[in-house]
C-alpha cells in the first residue's frame, strides 16, 4: 500500500488487515440473510478504525525505540522529524481514534475491545511501564495487542450490528487460534530483532529466553494454531474453509520438497534469503479470497469484491505465484 513511511503500512496492511477483513466475512457468513452494502459499509469503517490503531502503534513504537534504534545504527522512520512533528503526529492519530469511538459508542462490547487494544500496546511502549523490556508480559502485551483484543472486537462489533447478542463460544475458539498466532508473530519479530536489542539493553524475552528451547516449542505451537483455527471452521460449518487449508499444506510440502524456499514458524534462517512464514499464504489470501467465493454463491455481487482485494492486497498473491514458478517443469520462453 502506498502510504507516509512512517505509518509502516508495509508491516501490518497485508498481515492485520486481511486477516480482520476475513472475521469479517465469517460473521457475515453466519448471518447471510442480513448482508447488503450497508454490512459491507460498517466492515469497511471497522478495517478504517483497525488501520487508524495500526498507526497510532507504529508511531509509538518508532518514538519509544528512537533513542535506541540510533544508538544501535538502526534506521528509525521519525529520526528526521522534529520532536514537536512527532508528538504531533501522535497526538494526530489519537485524534482520529477518539473520533472512530465516539461514533462508534453504540456498541460498547466492541468499543471495550477496541480499547483493550490500544491500552495494551501503550503499555507495551511507553515508559515507565514499557513492557517491551520486561520479557513474557511484553510477548503478552503485543499478543493481545496486535491480535486478540482487535479479532475478538472484529467479531463481536459485527455480532451486535447483526444481531444484538455475541457467541461467546466463538469468541473463545478465535480468541484462543487469535493468541496463539500472535504468540508466534510476536516471537518471531523479537528474535529476529534479538541481536539489536542485546546491544541496547532491551531486555526483551527473546534476550532472555534461548534460541534453542524456542525451535523445541515452534512445532506444538503451530499445531496448537492449526486445531484452533479448524475447529473454528467446523463450529461455523465452513467445512470448504477446511479443504483449502488442506490444499495450502499440500501446496507448502511441495514448496519445501522441491525448490530452495523454506518456510518460517517462529525463528528466521540465518543464512536462508528464501523464506515465508508458514500459513501466511493461507490466511491472507486463500482465506479471505475462499470466503468471498463461498458467500458469492448466495449475492453474487459481492465477487466483484475480487478485483478491489488484488489490487489492495497484492503482495501475498505476487509473492507464492513466485515461488509456484519454482515448481513448473518447464521455463518460461522469451521472445
Amino acid at each position: 500500500m502506498i502510504a507516509p513511511a512512517f505509518t509502516r503500512t508495509s508491516d501490518w496492511w497485508e498481515p492485520k488487515i486481511t486477516l480482520l477483513l476475513s472475521i469479517g466475512l465469517m460473521v457475515c457468513y453466519l448471518y447471510p440473510q442480513d448482508i447488503s452494502w450497508t454490512i459491507l459499509g460498517f466492515l469497511l469503517v471497522l478495517l478504517l478504525v483497525v488501520s487508524a490503531s495500526a498507526v497510532y502503534v507504529s508511531l509509538i513504537n518508532d518514538y519509544t525505540d528512537l533513542e535506541e534504534d540510533l544508538q544501535a545504527g538502526k534506521t528509525n522512520r521519525l529520526q528526521n522529524f522534529s520532536v514537536r512533528q512527532r508528538k504531533l503526529l501522535i497526538l494526530g492519530s489519537v485524534g482520529i481514534i477518539a473520533l472512530f469511538i465516539y461514533l462508534l459508542r453504540d456498541f460498547s462490547m466492541g468499543i471495550g475491545f477496541f480499547i483493550a487494544a490500544q491500552l495494551s500496546y501503550t503499555c507495551y511502549s511507553f515508559p515507565p511501564i514499557r513492557l517491551k523490556a520486561r520479557g513474557i508480559y511484553g510477548v503478552m502485551a503485543d499478543t493481545f495487542g496486535a491480535h486478540v483484543f482487535p479479532a475478538i472486537g472484529m467479531f463481536v462489533f459485527l455480532a451486535e450490528y447483526l444481531s444484538q447478542s455475541v457467541d461467546w463460544m466463538a469468541v473463545l475458539l478465535l480468541g484462543g487460534w487469535s493468541f496463539i498466532y500472535g504468540l508466534r508473530g510476536i516471537l518471531s519479530h523479537q528474535y529476529l530483532d534479538r541481536d539489536h536489542d542485546e546491544r541496547v539493553g532491551v531486555n526483551t524475552f527473546a534476550c532472555q529466553f534461548p534460541v534453542e528451547k524456542i525451535s523445541n516449542i515452534e512445532w506444538p505451537l503451530l499445531t496448537a494454531e492449526v486445531f484452533l483455527f479448524i475447529g473454528m471452521l467446523l463450529y461455523f460449518h465452513l467445512y470448504a474453509l477446511v479443504a483449502v487449508l488442506g490444499i495450502y499444506w499440500l501446496y507448502a510440502w511441495s514448496i519445501r520438497r522441491y525448490t530452495a524456499h523454506t518456510f518460517v514458524l517462529i525463528l528466521h534462517p540465518g543464512d536462508q534469503p528464501n523464506w515465508n512464514i508458514l500459513m501466511a499464504g493461507y490466511y491472507q489470501f486463500l482465506l479471505p479470497v475462499s470466503l468471498l467465493g463461498i458467500l458469492g454463491i448466495s449475492h453474487p455481487w459481492l465477487l466483484l469484491g475480487f478485483p478491489f482485494f488484488v489490487i489492495l492486497f497484492p503482495n501475498e498473491l505476487m509473492k507464492n505465484m513466485s515461488m509456484i514458478k519454482t515448481l513448473l517443469p518447464f521455463k518460461a520462453i522469451k521472445i
